[in-house]
C-alpha cells in the first residue's frame, strides 16, 4: 500500500504543549535541536502524556508535530529513514507491505 502525505509541521518547545496540542492523538514527533534531528517517536495516546526517552534529558530541543493518522508508525518510520537521527526508534512500523512517501 502507497500512503502519500505532505510534510506539515508546528514546531513548539515540550513546555509550550497546551490547548488543542496536548489533545492530539497519532501524532508524529521529531525532536531536535537548532541544527540536529535527535530522535523520531510516534504517540498514541495524548501528546500532553508524552514523555520524551530519558537519554535526552541532556539536550534542549523542540518538537515537530505532525498528525500521523492511522498510519501513525510507518509515517515516522520513513521520516526517520529521511532525516537520520542521533538516535534511532527500533519501535516503528515493520510492516514492509506499507510505503509512505513524503511530499515537501
Amino acid at each position: 500500500m502507497l500512503i502519500k502525505i505532505p510534510y506539515k509541521s508546528i514546531k513548539v518547545f515540550p513546555s509550550e504543549i497546551r490547548g488543542k496540542y496536548a489533545f492530539m492523538k497519532d501524532a508524529v514527533v521529531v525532536i531536535r535541536t537548532q541544527n540536529k534531528v535527535l530522535y523520531v517517536d510516534c504517540v498514541h495516546e495524548h501528546l500532553g502524556n508524552y514523555r520524551p526517552p530519558p537519554f535526552l534529558s541532556n539536550y534542549v530541543f523542540e518538537y515537530e508535530i505532525m498528525e500521523g493518522g492511522e498510519y501513525c508508525e510507518c509515517i515516522a518510520k520513513a521520516l526517520q529513514d529521511e532525516f537520520k537521527p542521533l538516535f534511532k526508534n527500533q519501535r516503528l512500523c515493520k510492516n514492509g507491505e506499507i510505503t509512505v512517501v513524503i511530499e515537501r
